[in-house]
């Protein structure tokens, strides 16, 4: 039996795989379009049976207490569960994208990764590049790090791009900027970066930042 929690989680992916397949069907030809014909079918019936699930139990006439307090603010279940994969994630398996426009910095950060252990490494040389690759990674990234200041879209725009797509919201976001500005970083992070690398990037840092959200990052270091 699946908690209301994982039922949750497994509606809205199943909402996000329905639109994909609605969205895209009409230009499938030949056995691309049955196949999804047929997705869409078995996505549409899975998802009734979450939703019945789900529903609440017919009230009773039995007296219950009610509690009355004010609650923390709730956490998305997407973001729960993305929170609780982080924790026992090895670095091996941390997908990051890379968006700068500056090769230089790409091949610096990709070696200071590779060192901590994570190899799942793609590059976008500019901040559209960027959007696309994350819109059509499967499975999505886990980790975006990605340049303040860029021609075309800037590291705010890729972020609300990324943002704005629900399978990304608990995806962790770092700006790597020489912006040094308090302000407008504290604007960043109040827009939800998760956090920032300042120019020239120190090894030790980004590794101890990124270990922030991937204890097992950290786990290596120390061993």
């Amino acid at each position: 039996m699946f908690t209301r929690q994982e039922l949750q989680v497994i509606g809205q992916t199943l909402a996000q795989k329905r639109d994909w397949i609605t969205k895209n069907i009409s230009s499938a030809e030949g056995s691309a379009r049955i196949q999804m014909e047929q997705n869409l079918h078995t996505i549409e019936s899975v998802m009734q049976k979450v939703s019945a699930q789900l529903r609440p139990a017919p009230a009773t006439n039995e007296k219950t207490t009610v509690n009355h307090y004010i609650s923390e603010k709730s956490i998305s279940p997407i973001r729960q569960a993305a929170l609780a994969r982080r924790q026992e994630l090895p670095p091996g398996q941390i997908r990051v994208l890379l968006v700068d426009d500056d090769q230089l910095i790409y091949e610096l950060v990709a070696a200071y990764l590779h060192e901590s252990g994570i190899h799942l490494i793609d590059f976008a040389s500019d901040g559209m590049r960027g959007i696309s690759m994350m819109y059509e990674a499967n499975p999505i990234y886990d980790l975006v790090l990605c340049d303040w200041n860029m021609p075309g879209k800037s590291g705010i725009e890729v972020h609300s791009a990324m943002r704005a797509a629900e399978r990304y919201m608990a995806t962790v976001f770092m700006l790597v900027t020489a912006v040094s500005e308090a302000k407008q970083i504290r604007s960043a992070i109040e827009d939800g970066v998760d956090d920032y690398v300042v120019k020239p990037i120190e090894q030790d840092k980004l590794i101890k930042k990124i270990a922030r959200f991937f204890p097992q990052v950290g786990a290596v270091e120390a061993e």
